[in-house]
């Protein structure tokens, strides 16, 4: 007696196994390129974005942060700065908040950075 059987093959496994590992190829270097810029942009005011940390900030970085949470208490209740690392060049008061413009000698540097002291202290990094 003859036994006939069908066979079927998956035609096309082996397309789904390329575009499988083509999209994760794809979505890896996506990622790589996303956190690059990402990282690029933190770079640029590391203290700004609330990053002081190693990948984004370098030592003056660092010490500038520091320098603001020593002036910080001084800023929120007006009192003068007690250090003479800081100095205050501006102070305007608009929205609700009390913008103060400070140049901070830090490490031989001279930054300026403007602070809005409201519920929140925030920061960003300007001209002198």
């Amino acid at each position: 007696m003859k036994r006939w059987v069908l066979v079927l093959t998956e035609r096309g496994s082996d397309r789904e196994g390329k575009r499988r590992r083509i999209a994760t190829l794809l979505v890896a270097l996506g990622g790589l390129i996303g956190s690059c810029a990402v990282g690029g942009v933190l770079a640029s005011d590391p203290i700004g974005y609330g990053v002081p940390i190693w990948p984004f900030a370098n030592p003056v970085d660092r010490a500038e942060n520091a320098l603001l949470a020593q002036v910080e208490p001084a800023l929120r209740s007006r009192l003068p700065l007690p250090t003479a690392n800081a100095q205050v060049l501006r102070t305007t008061e608009s929205y609700g908040s009390v913008f103060w413009t400070l140049k901070l000698r830090v490490e031989g540097e001279e930054r300026c950075r403007e602070v809005a002291v409201g519920p929140d202290v925030k920061s960003r990094r300007v001209p002198c």
